[in-house]
């Protein structure tokens, strides 16, 4: 008789609390979500990785388990932590909520927080595949241009050649040559100096220096080595010392913050490349 009891009383509690509950419709539902990430976007204060932040990402996707776009925030301060397997599995949700938009972002993630050239790679060719038509550019620069990045870290100086080449062709071609990034000119100079191309050097170096409007350190420093290759030690010697001026003044190849640029120059190396070029028996 208990048990009867108490079992009744479990139907019915659960029949009210079931009554009890909203289910509103796929309108109402798409369109609150639609206010909370707007609110998201609109809110000050929410630092990534702060409670608040990571509270309202997951109140969005409470709502919506498919919105590609909380999925992409939910990853951030993982990865900016250095927390790869939270990271990496919040990632590959959103590249599997959206592969077209965010597997370009997985591969410049691998890049420049990992330096894992292949797996960036191999994320850069399969967006150009999904989009065979259309030229993405996660992170506002082409898939060429960051495929010229990865090979050029992965020592494969041919196919970085190839892809910047590619990469300047296509802008010139659509925009314009001044709407090639300098750093594309200057990375190629530094792909044909490690392929031992040093004659095709100065062509891009030139292209680096007049679109940085002649300011820039790492331009000067590679300009050095190409006249110390050749025997100009008074030229080299006059480039490395514009260098150090101009890497002062803060004009110099670097990433806003998080990580160091694919072939960053430090102005020890343009230091010590001036010691080598004034006394260059002490450093035999």
């Amino acid at each position: 008789m208990d048990k009867s009891l108490k079992l009744s009383l479990s139907l019915i509690l659960l029949t009210l609390l079931s009554c009890d509950i909203d289910y509103p419709s796929k309108e109402e539902r798409e369109s609150k979500v639609a206010f909370k990430w707007q609110e998201f976007l609109d809110a000050k204060g929410y630092h990534q990785g702060s409670p608040q932040n990571m509270k309202a990402i997951e109140e969005i996707l409470r709502l919506d388990p498919q919105h590609c776009d909380a999925l992409r925030e939910r990853y951030i301060p993982y990865l900016k932590r250095g927390m790869p397997q939270e990271w990496k599995k919040y990632i590959d949700q959103a590249v599997a909520c959206d592969s077209s938009t965010w597997i370009g972002w997985r591969g410049h993630h691998y890049l420049y927080f990992y330096r894992d050239y292949q797996k960036a790679i191999a994320d850069f060719d399969a967006t150009d595949r999904l989009t065979p038509n259309h030229i993405d550019a996660p992170r506002g620069h082409s898939v060429d241009f960051w495929r010229g990045h990865a090979y050029l870290g992965a020592k494969n100086y041919e196919k970085s050649i190839y892809y910047y080449q590619k990469h300047i062709a296509q802008v010139s071609k659509e925009f314009g040559e001044d709407w090639v990034e300098p750093e594309a000119f200057l990375n190629l100079a530094i792909a044909h100096y490690e392929n031992n191309c040093l004659d095709s050097m100065p062509h891009y170096l030139d292209k680096a220096l007049y679109y940085y409007q002649n300011k820039n350190a790492d331009s000067k420093y590679y300009y050095a080595l190409y006249e110390q290759e050749k025997g100009n030690k008074e030229k080299a010697l006059a480039w490395v010392d514009q260098g150090i001026e101009d890497f002062y003044a803060g004009y110099f190849k670097r990433r806003p913050n998080y990580n160091e640029e694919i072939k960053q120059v430090y102005v020890e190396q343009l230091i010590e490349l001036e010691k080598s070029l004034k006394n260059p028996v002490a450093n035999q």
